[in-house]
C-alpha cells in the first residue's frame, strides 16, 4: 500500500535524501582517515565515524522504507469532511477551547514539519476520518469513552 505524502513534503523529503547521502559520503570519507592511523582497536574517531555512519544508513533506511508514495496535491485535499492534508479543530468533551490536529503521514511526522500531527493510522485520526463539521466521534481512552466534536476542517498549509 503506498504512504500518502503531501507533494511539498516530497520536495522535502528528496532535500533530505541528497543530505543524507551527502553526510555518507563525507563520513566514509573519515572513516577512511580514522583507519589509516593504524590500530583500530582504540580509535575513537574511527568509532565515532562508524557510528555516525550507521546512524545514517538506518535513517536513510527508515526513510526508503514508507515509498512507494501516493502524491496528494492541494487541490486534490478536500474540506468537506476530515481526510488527509486537513488542518482539523476539535473540541474535547468537558474543555472550554477546541485544538487543531494536522491530519497527515508518517513523513510528515518524522520531519516534524507541523504540530499537533496525527497520522492517518492512528486510532484517533481513523476515528475522525469522514466526519463533517459538528459531528461527534467517541474514542477509549485509558478506559474511558471519549466523546469529540469537529469544529473545523480547513486544508493544511505548508
Amino acid at each position: 500500500m503506498a504512504t500518502l505524502i503531501l507533494r511539498d513534503t516530497y520536495r522535502a523529503l528528496e532535500e533530505e535524501m541528497k543530505s543524507i547521502d551527502k553526510k555518507k559520503r563525507e563520513t566514509a570519507e573519515r572513516i577512511r582517515v580514522a583507519a589509516d592511523h593504524g590500530d583500530l582497536k582504540e580509535n575513537a574517531e574511527y568509532h565515532a565515524a562508524r557510528e555516525e555512519q550507521s546512524l545514517i544508513v538506518y535513517k536513510k533506511q527508515l526513510m526508503q522504507s514508507y515509498s512507494p508514495f501516493r502524491f496528494i496535491e492541494s487541490g486534490d485535499i478536500d474540506t468537506d469532511e476530515v481526510g488527509f492534508g486537513n488542518k482539523v479543530s476539535i473540541l474535547e468533551e468537558g474543555k472550554d477551547k477546541a485544538e487543531d490536529y494536522y491530519l497527515l503521514g508518517p513523513i510528515e511526522f518524522e520531519f516534524d514539519l507541523y504540530p499537533m500531527i496525527v497520522t492517518y493510522h492512528a486510532p484517533f485520526a481513523q476515528a475522525m476520518i469522514g466526519k463533517e463539521v459538528g459531528e461527534h466521534f467517541t474514542l477509549d481512552i485509558e478506559g474511558k469513552e471519549t466523546k469529540f466534536t469537529i469544529k473545523a476542517i480547513e486544508k493544511v498549509t505548508g
